[in-house]
């Protein structure tokens, strides 16, 4: 008895510490809590809250658009007077012509807090209350408006960040069997039309945006990379010079300035440079290989190409040095493109097996890691899209497929017609820009 008596009194003292050190803390201090970015539940509004000296803290309410473009809605201050009361001020540029609107602070808690203006139309009371650290109740009433309540959760600046998406852009698809580029809002994956016959002639190969924002174009019928405007569709011009290609594939600008452009021709089957500006010839990168396609770089500049007959992956310096066989064909059964992730892996599009499969990148050499996704009919164009996803041509099955990009996880089938007919190479483009 005489212990319970004694825990029950040591509770009460502790207990009665506590109210008196809030009491000692006032609002102000209970206020500060606040401080931070807090997410409406639900939506993509938020609340940012931080201290601007002793006696006062600084606030806006935002929204953020499916673009991450941030609009402001409201800037919001809380101060701390010289006679020590406390004073909730609101400034929304769409209303009240932008004047700033005092709330008073009228009650508090040691976790809640009240302000209040009656001549206000609407609101005319505010209240902060915390659930606890990580979660703030904000209710909003008064006047001749419907009451409503705001729930937040504390989330970091990284967690606020939205998903990027594909609001925006379009999609080009080499469509090899029409002999044209087919064109789609990448958002809606609406059939926006087609153009690029009469130059293309037949089998389109691949499409790339050079750094000039054009859109550039590969068929095996034409000997030239075409140019093309990609807000109109229009030919602008055969771009490349000084060097006439045979049966040109696979496209890429890399980042050390050059246009890179594999080629299939009986005398000519090797991989060819260009100026990335002004579209002349630079030089020979390869000598010949067996069906070269898809090109990568390394952090070191090495490049990596896609080897199809010869059912490998092979390496060159920056300088065009032979480096050997990096993946050989006991690996592959017909490799068509191929990229390094953010962690230096490589990955490799399998044509014939219709897989992509991973190879890890360790201090003796790219090891083969898992099969990374498979259940393609053939698989050629590969294309991270501007939403972090991986969207791959399943050239047999005239659809592309979406893929989680960081595990290889089938999302589903992205885009399925427009009368594709092979598609083989694909680009996002930021429409308008």
């Amino acid at each position: 008895m005489k212990t319970t008596l004694k825990s029950l009194l040591l509770l009460g003292l502790a207990a009665g510490f506590a109210l008196q050190l809030q009491a000692q803390q006032g609002p102000w201090d209970g206020l500060q809590q606040l401080s931070g970015l807090w997410k409406n539940q639900g939506k993509a509004s938020f609340e940012k809250w931080e201290m601007a000296g002793p006696t006062a803290m600084l606030g806006e309410g935002y929204r953020q658009k499916a673009d991450g473009e941030k609009q402001i809605t409201e800037y919001l201050r809380i101060l701390r007077q010289p006679d020590g009361s406390i004073v909730y001020q609101a400034t929304v540029p769409s209303q009240n012509d932008s004047a700033t609107i005092d709330f008073p602070m009228t009650f508090f808690t040691t976790n809640s807090w009240t302000f209040e203006n009656p001549k206000h139309d609407f609101p005319q009371k505010i209240e902060y209350w915390f659930q606890d650290d990580q979660i703030l109740r904000v209710t909003v009433s008064g006047g001749d408006g419907n009451p409503f309540v705001i729930w937040f959760n504390r989330v970091s600046e990284k967690q606020a960040q939205l998903p990027k998406t594909l609001h925006g852009y379009e999609l080009f698809v080499s469509s090899r069997n029409t002999g044209t580029v087919k064109r789609f809002n990448a958002f809606t994956g609406a059939y926006l039309g087609e153009f690029g016959k009469e130059q293309i002639g037949n089998e389109t190969q691949d499409v790339a945006i050079g750094p000039d924002g054009m859109l550039y174009v590969s068929s095996l019928q034409a000997a030239h990379i075409l140019k093309f405007d990609p807000a109109t569709g229009t030919f602008l011009e055969n771009f490349t010079s000084g060097y006439e290609l045979k049966k040109p594939t696979k496209i890429s600008f890399a980042p050390d300035g050059y246009l890179y452009v594999s080629q299939w021709g009986e005398d000519q089957s090797s991989v060819v440079r260009f100026n990335a500006k002004t579209g002349v010839f630079d030089r020979d990168c390869t000598g010949p290989q067996a069906g070269p396609l898809g090109h990568a770089w390394d952090a070191g500049g090495n490049l990596y190409v896609a080897c199809f007959f010869s059912k490998d992956v092979r390496k060159f310096s920056p300088d065009g040095r032979y480096l050997g066989v990096v993946i050989p064909p006991d690996q592959l059964k017909g490799p068509s493109n191929l990229w390094f992730n953010p962690a230096g892996d490589l990955l490799v599009a399998d044509w014939d097996s219709g897989s992509i499969k991973k190879f890890r990148n360790e201090p003796g050499g790219l090891l083969f890691d898992r099969e990374f996704a498979s259940g393609f009919a053939r698989l050629e164009g590969v294309a991270i899209g501007p939403d972090g996803f991986l969207y791959a041509c399943d050239w047999y099955r005239n659809i592309i497929q979406k893929l989680n990009a960081s595990t290889g996880s089938a999302i589903g089938v992205y885009l399925d017609g427009g009368d594709m007919q092979r598609p083989n190479g694909l680009v996002f483009y930021k429409a308008g820009r």
